[in-house]
């Protein structure tokens, strides 16, 4: 009878076990297996938002989305796979080992479409689809892809798509960013990508133990990105490019008064359209070209700025009295600094010269002679205060130039006063020197975007007024319209009917023996300025011939064009 007893016990502590665990599992963690078993039946079908517009001022559209179509192959679905395979070997011409691997590399659930054709033209599309009923489990899937309308144009500013890398995978999973979905890079498109993104949708399908689909369970539709503006002038852009050619070289033109940028070159540039293929070939031929195309050489790319220089040295020999507007130098062809001696272009030298005939004529002499007077720090700091060595507040990327900060020889400030030497800069930071003269002596911050999903964003009033009389910018002012004006000017190719322009050349010396960068930065028109600028061609020569020609082209168009 113990015995007996005692397996009853047994009995019901074994009972009692298997009553309190299933109540564990039911009731206490009941809704956590439900979850598991609804993961396991139910599969979420991704289905990815359009990527939202970028349009220029006017509304032009900059980027924009296509309708693309790939062949997929749907494993549940296919009776004979190395028949589907041979037929569309014939169809696209490729062979069917590599089809085979672009399948099990695409290959995730049986009822999930694995593409094995990146692209292919519509009229194709239309033959697969009349054929499918021949070729069970292949089909058409036409997806959404970024499309550029412009081509190459502005490419540097907008940027361009690709996929996340794997580094990049664990922070981007949390805002719904899964391996094969395209993120922005460079530019705006990277910029503002958490906007241009939009919200992913897609179907909730019922699966068996085989993982085949049974029904649909539900959808959500996927949000488009936002529509995003910017300050670019898309017709402006291209024809600063057409004018550039095959010169490399960039450019940027802004509003003085707010720092809008309405146009920003830089070329050589690229298409944007071929990173959306990780496989193109084009790609791998811009990463290997020397000419480097995918920096944006306006923002990030310093150069010595030579000659344009002159404007500050002369801004600042005003403010400290070492000149006046009527102060005469004269200049013999060189001067002599130490054992050395420092040659202006024209050797034969300019003569007697004011600060206006200086200005126009680019004569060397003349501001090393005042910067010998001046001294390094007052030189320095002028330089300084106007941006240089400091980034101007672009709201991407950019090179934040170089200024000196040792003690230079008396031979060294001379070069520096003339832009040659220890002194790097960028192209938007001239146009900024010159929107300085142009708007009566603020510094002003780029900006470029207008607006994000309608609510304006982009900044309109941030300024630094530089610390110069209004007589000192005038003085200058006037030695920059006649460096167009005059027929001795050295920028007087760019001398328009239809509308004035003020400026500064400049020539610059490079690493290259004999060659050297052109350069142009002014504004028009000179009594109510409506653009500052900034034009450099890479080894282009004279900042007088291609970079005037193309700011008069620029200022026409100003003149005929309302913003």
């Amino acid at each position: 009878m113990n015995r007996l007893a005692q397996l009853r016990l047994v009995y019901l502590v074994l009972f009692l076990v298997l009553v309190v665990r299933l109540m564990h599992l039911q009731l206490v963690r009941g809704v956590h297996y439900r979850r598991l078993a609804d993961q396991n039946r139910l599969r979420v079908v991704p289905e990815e938002a359009p990527r939202g517009l970028i349009l220029d001022r006017r509304g032009t559209i900059l980027a924009s989305n296509q309708t693309i179509f790939r062949l997929a192959v749907v494993p549940q679905d296919v009776a004979d796979l190395p028949l589907v395979l041979g037929h569309v070997s014939t169809l696209v011409h490729r062979p069917v080992d590599a089809l085979t691997r672009e399948l099990k590399k695409a290959r995730s659930f049986s009822f999930l479409p694995a593409t094995i054709v990146s692209r292919v033209p519509k009229e194709l599309a239309i033959q697969v689809e009349e054929e499918r009923w021949r070729f069970p489990g292949l089909m058409v899937k036409p997806e959404t892809a970024r499309h550029y309308p412009l081509g190459a144009t502005a490419a540097n500013l907008l940027g361009y798509l690709n996929q996340p890398t794997p580094e990049e995978l664990p922070l981007l999973k949390q805002y719904g960013i899964h391996p094969k979905r395209l993120v922005g890079r460079q530019g705006v498109e990277q910029l503002l990508d958490h906007a241009l993104q939009g919200k992913a949708g897609g179907l909730v399908v019922e699966v068996n133990h085989r993982a085949r689909q049974i029904r649909t369970v539900g959808r959500r539709a996927p949000q488009a990105g936002a529509t995003v503006v910017l300050t670019i002038d898309a017709q402006l852009q291209s024809l600063i490019e057409e004018a550039f050619g095959a010169q490399p070289g960039a450019a940027v033109v802004l509003d003085p008064q707010t720092g809008e940028v309405l146009a920003m070159v830089s070329l050589p540039s690229f298409a944007p359209e071929a990173f959306v293929a990780p496989d193109s070939a084009l790609v791998s031929q811009y990463l290997r070209d020397e000419r480097s195309p995918l920096v944006n050489r306006a923002v990030y790319s310093a150069y010595q700025p030579g000659s344009i220089m002159k404007i500050v040295t002369a801004a600042a020999a005003l403010e400290h009295r070492i000149i006046t507007p009527k102060t005469s130098i004269v200049c013999s062809g060189a001067m002599r600094i130490g054992d050395r001696d420092f040659h202006c272009w024209n050797r034969d030298g300019h003569g007697p010269m004011t600060l206006s005939e200086a200005l126009m004529q680019s004569c060397n002499v003349y501001f090393m002679t005042i910067a010998r007077r001046l001294g390094l720090e007052p030189l320095r700091r002028a330089q300084e205060t106007i941006g240089f060595s400091h980034t101007t507040g672009w709201p991407l990327s950019e090179d934040p130039g170089h200024l000196p900060r040792r003690r230079l020889s008396e031979g060294e400030i001379a070069l520096l006063s003339i832009g040659q030497g220890e002194i790097l800069a960028t192209p938007l930071q001239a146009a900024l020197m010159a929107a300085v003269f142009a708007n009566g002596g603020w510094l002003v911050e780029p900006w470029v975007v207008k607006t994000v999903a309608d609510r304006p964003v982009g900044k309109r009033t941030p300024r630094r007024k530089m610390p110069w009389s209004p007589a000192t910018i005038e003085a200058v002012r006037a030695g920059m319209r006649a460096v167009v004006a005059d027929q001795y000017g050295t920028a007087h190719r760019a001398v328009s009917e239809r509308i004035t322009i003020a400026g500064k050349t400049g020539t610059a010396q490079t690493h290259v023996a004999g060659r050297t960068h052109a350069w142009f930065v002014g504004f028009c028109p000179v009594d109510q300025p409506r653009a500052a600028l900034a034009v450099l061609a890479e080894f282009g020569g004279s900042g007088g011939d291609l970079p005037a020609e193309i700011t008069k082209s620029i200022c026409e168009y100003l003149s005929l064009a309302p913003l």
